[in-house]
């Protein structure tokens, strides 16, 4: 529709040969431009809205930050994919922690600083400043529940993994689980210890 609009007011343009309705007709023109740029700019925005809140919901969500929770998750899920390779058979995994992990939430702060300068009654003046800092964490309303906006979420870190597994006699086996594992966690090949269970 806007594209006919400009189509007419060119067709004007072109057939009349009055400067200052040449004029007017050249400020509509601009007009109408302005307004399909508005259009399309706020189409962006709300696209950006969109990308912040997805963005805003994968930081929330994740493996816990608890140390135990972690650990016996971890070992559960290298047992399962563990167990699917060629030669492993049955396996078992426990994971030492070196640190824990942790989160940090955004905060919302403000900074009021005040001077006052008092003269006292023999010329001399005294200035006096006051800092005030008010920090508060940024919460989201998800589903009717707060919860915190986390700029950083840092899962604990894993110090060493020993693995007792049926194939854990083979050299070609062992090799296998120890580059999966290290691959899954992360971690250098030095920290994995790959056992046979005994017989």
């Amino acid at each position: 529709m806007e594209s006919e609009m400009i189509k007419n007011f060119m067709n004007l343009f072109k057939k009349n040969k009055n400067k200052s309705l040449n004029f007017l007709i050249s400020i509509g023109l601009m007009g109408l431009l302005m307004l399909s740029f508005a259009k399309i700019t706020s189409q962006e925005k709300s696209l950006d809205s969109t990308g912040v809140s997805s963005i805003e919901s994968i930081d929330n969500s994740g493996i816990d930050t608890d140390p135990q929770l972690f650990q016996s998750e971890m070992e559960k899920r290298l047992e399962q994919i563990l167990s699917q390779i060629e030669g492993a058979g049955r396996v078992e995994v426990m994971i030492t922690l070196e640190s824990e992990g942790y989160i940090e939430p955004a905060f919302n702060s403000v900074d009021n600083k005040r001077v006052t300068e008092e003269n006292d009654g023999e010329g001399g003046v005294r200035t006096i400043t006051e800092l005030q800092a008010n920090k508060q964490i940024v919460l989201l309303n998800k589903g009717g529940k707060e919860e915190p906006l986390l700029v950083k979420k840092v899962t604990p870190t894993v110090k060493g993994v020993l693995i007792v597994a049926d194939g854990g006699d083979s050299s070609e086996t062992v090799d296998r689980i120890t580059k999966a594992t290290s691959t899954l966690l992360g971690i250098p090949l030095y920290k994995i210890k790959v056992l046979p269970f005994s017989k």
